[in-house]
């Protein structure tokens, strides 16, 4: 299990965060979510060195059933509105991307929040998971919101459904951060995330959105409750939500939730063009 004391070491001097660490848990957003109710204060967060339940967004199962990775949820209580919430779901996938970078590690995001490998053997295989929760309280304030991050730390392999699709920081590079270095990291990351968006909005945490984004210029088709949208992914709008070129069409598609898969098709990109 990760101490609290090796995990305060790693967060900057006079940090705001309460640390709650577990052996296992059903789900560190369950956790989180348990703390929530009962009052916990702004930057608060629950780790775990296993989860029996750990999803990712829409409910995926998510493999988290050892202590090779970083399972933690942050909660926080932001003063934004509840259309706000949604920029933590990119803004912390900003935050992974630029801590990983710092450490050594190559990554993208690829729409909306998922961390991937941006180059090498590994090219486009996943690190890091994250999903985002919030609470609107009776008069229609948000109350708070929960961030869960799964990073894959110290796993050497994985097998099968996985094995095409993930990776970790061990299979990158030999030296690796330990998770309370990761943990603290990103969570220094997020309490200044935060405080971008309650003073200067989405639109700078964007702009570090859009440096790190992989695919920009490319096909791609979304998912999404209006069904399946092919086109050319051409960024994102000032909410945070993705813009999809369709061929024939002169407004871009906005897309607010999603699933995006990158096609191979030169044909499309020209008929958009």
């Amino acid at each position: 299990m990760i101490a609290t004391d090796e995990l305060a070491l790693n967060l900057r001097s006079g940090h705001p965060w309460s640390l709650h660490t577990f052996d296992c848990v059903t789900s560190t957003m369950t956790e989180a979510r348990q703390l929530a109710d009962a009052g916990a204060a702004s930057f608060t967060v629950a780790l775990a060195d296993a989860q029996t339940a750990g999803t990712g967004r829409h409910d995926r199962a998510w493999s988290s059933d050892t202590g090779d990775g970083l399972w933690m949820t942050a909660l926080i209580r932001p003063d934004l509105s509840p259309d706000q919430a949604p920029w933590y779901t990119l803004g912390t996938a900003v935050v992974v991307a630029e801590c990983l970078d710092k450490l050594g590690f190559p990554v993208g995001i690829k729409w909306p929040n998922d961390v991937l490998v941006s180059e090498g053997p590994y090219l486009r295989k996943k690190l890091c998971g994250i999903r985002a929760e919030m609470e609107v309280a009776e008069d229609g304030t948000l109350s708070w919101v929960s961030v869960g991050i799964g990073l894959n730390v110290h796993q050497s392999r994985f097998e099968g459904a996985l094995e095409p699709i993930a990776a970790s920081l061990a299979m990158l590079k030999e030296a690796v951060p330990s998770r309370a270095q990761c943990a603290g990291a990103i969570l220094d990351g997020l309490e200044l995330l935060t405080k971008t968006f309650e003073t200067e909005g989405f639109e700078p945490v964007g702009r570090r959105w859009t440096a790190r984004a992989l695919g920009l210029g490319d096909v791609a088709t979304v998912r999404d409750l209006e069904g399946e949208q092919t086109g050319i992914v051409r960024g994102l709008d000032e909410m945070g939500h993705l813009l999809l070129e369709r061929p024939g069409e002169r407004d871009w598609y906005t897309v607010m939730a999603g699933d995006l898969v990158f096609e191979r098709s030169a044909n499309m990109a020209a008929s958009c063009r």
